[in-house]
């Protein structure tokens, strides 16, 4: 066998050392030269506004119609160089230059007034993003109606922006905005009511979104209780509290399964819906039951979406794929994805295995392969049995009946950093 020696083997790990430096410095310098570039592409781009603007203002007025578009560029691109103080002024002289040409309440400032309140969340200004938003809700009233349909999704970019707040604050202090959202959703599930017809291709999703947000309040006041100063909550003592939010977290579910009926009406009613989705808007009915604890209701939900599989083209791999193995029950409105922050944190997949009961509860955890037991920490290993402790499970049909049943999910999480 070929024997390096020790000297020689030194010599070659420096040198290997160095080719590995030079070769992150290359690296890094490529990196900076692209972003160098993309500044100085976006730098031009907002010469090239600013020149415009002049031109157009010397040749027309400041308060030429044709100038509203260019101070929309100006800002967006000021936006991505994330100079949110110039993008606000240039949003905000847009809007301006259409209420001057186009009247106080109208439509067209819509888009200008959603950029400032992106912009003014940006700057950590979330009463003054609160206030476009709501502008934007006044104008639509004004031109629409406060129940015509064309305020649903206004009212949808409403609810987004209170959720995301949410996300962001202690539960406590993010209460308010589960209460504003809920009031904005039983806003939208009456203009659906009023205007919607069944056949709508809409429907599904916009009634689906009401029980989303029902289920984030529920599942909050199950962890961190009602805020006495709500307006909810009137009763004093323990008990009378626990009974008050029973009948609050009741009234979520309640209003939840409602908007879930009417997905299941309005997909019936599609024109191109196939056996398996009605029978998956049934299924999503039955779960809803089973996270409330109406195991019995759930189960008798689950036959109903069975039944509905008779008339699929492949009726048993249809039922296996909504059955066949148990699945997690997805409700709620999701926290939006944040711009990447650069850290070091790596993330893990791991294969763990458990045992889900007939009512959908998780338990016995281990990792499926022995060689991945070191890749997690105990800490870690306790935050992967809280996450899915915490979650609740469609458990397996066979014959129509709930069976308990062994169950395997590939489990990615940061390894650095934990935490849920």
């Amino acid at each position: 066998m070929y024997n390096i020696g020790r000297g020689n083997l030194l010599t070659y790990r420096h040198r290997f050392t160095i080719s590995k430096g030079v070769l992150f410095l290359a690296l890094m310098l490529l990196a900076l030269i692209a972003r160098g570039q993309a500044e100085q592409d976006q730098t031009n781009s907002i010469d090239s506004y600013l020149t415009a603007i002049d031109n157009l203002e010397a040749e027309h007025s400041a308060y030429s119609s044709q100038l509203s578009d260019l101070y929309m560029g100006l800002g967006e691109s000021y936006a991505l160089s994330k100079e949110y103080s110039d993008a606000l002024v240039a949003f905000q002289r847009g809007m301006q230059i259409e209420r001057v040409n186009f009247g106080l309440h109208s439509l067209s400032q819509a888009p200008y007034l959603t950029s400032i309140a992106d912009t003014e969340s940006k700057l950590g200004n979330q009463d003054k993003s609160l206030k476009a938003l709501n502008q934007i809700y006044q104008i639509s009233v004004k031109s629409y109606g406060a129940t015509d349909k064309r305020m649903v999704p206004v009212i949808n970019s409403l609810i987004d922006w209170h959720m995301n707040i949410y996300h962001q604050q202690r539960p406590k202090v993010g209460y308010s905005n589960l209460v504003m959202s809920e009031k904005l959703a039983n806003e939208m599930h009456a203009i659906l009511d009023g205007t919607t017809s069944l056949e709508n291709v809409d429907g599904p999703a916009h009634y689906r979104r009401i029980a989303d947000l029902h289920y984030v309040i529920a599942d909050h006041i199950t962890k961190h209780g009602e805020p006495r100063e709500s307006g909810f909550t009137v009763s004093t003592g323990s008990d009378s509290i626990r009974r008050s939010e029973a009948r609050t977290s009741y009234r979520h579910f309640h209003r939840g399964k409602a908007a879930l009926e009417k997905v299941v009406q309005t997909t019936i009613e599609q024109s191109n819906s196939v056996a398996l989705d009605k029978a998956n808007a049934i299924a999503d009915l039955g779960d809803w039951y089973l996270l409330f604890g109406q195991k019995l209701t759930a189960i008798k939900t689950y036959q109903l979406a069975e039944e509905m599989l008779v008339s699929d083209e492949n009726p048993e791999s249809a039922r296996e794929s909504l059955f066949g193995t148990p699945k997690i029950i997805d409700f709620g409105i999701k926290k939006k994805a944040q711009e990447s922050t650069g850290s070091e944190n790596q993330s893990v997949t791991v294969q763990v295995s458990m045992l889900i009961s007939e009512g959908g509860v998780a338990s016995g955890f281990y990792l499926t392969n022995e060689s991945e037991s070191e890749a997690l920490s105990d800490n870690e290993m306790k935050w992967l049995k809280k996450h899915f402790r915490n979650k609740r499970f469609r458990p397996r049909i066979v014959e129509r009946q709930a069976q308990e049943s062994a169950h395997t999910v590939n489990y990615e999480r940061l390894t650095v950093g934990v935490e849920d």
